[in-house]
């Protein structure tokens, strides 16, 4: 099982329903395909985690690289797990503060480096509990 961090700008001329589209397509088919996740998007940006297993996950990357709604995408981090965080949610959302994505600056900055899985695990679930506080 891995899981992978990724950012991308969102395409300026898609609209909000477009995002929920996302969101009702991911629900119907990540239980299918064992993938678990979240989705942060604001001010013109994505950051979505998807957790799973590997060959799943990455044809779900694929498919992101290709998908009109996206420009740009970046990994910035890829490891393998054994335990998922997001491990009750198909796929969560979060309508993010632009500036709340410069938490995981840091990751982006390293992202050619190696990062220990326990350090990156650790920075996601600070991540996601300073964003959920914020609602």
């Amino acid at each position: 099982m891995i899981r992978l961090l990724y950012l991308s700008n969102r395409t300026p001329t898609i609209s909000d329903e477009q995002v929920y589209d996302i969101l009702v397509s991911a629900r119907r088919n990540n239980p299918i395909n064992s993938i678990t996740g979240i989705l942060i998007h604001g001010g013109g940006l994505f950051m979505q985690v998807l957790e799973g297993p590997e060959q799943e996950v990455l044809r779900q990357y694929v498919k992101i690289l290709n998908d009109h709604r996206h420009s740009n995408p970046q990994i910035l981090h890829i490891s393998p797990t054994n335990n998922r965080i997001f491990e009750k949610w198909s796929m969560g959302a979060i309508d993010g503060d632009p500036l709340q994505f410069q938490y995981i600056s840091e990751l982006r900055a390293r992202r050619l480096e190696v990062i220990e899985a326990k350090t990156f695990t650790d920075t996601m679930r600070e991540f996601v509990k300073r964003l959920t506080a914020a609602k």
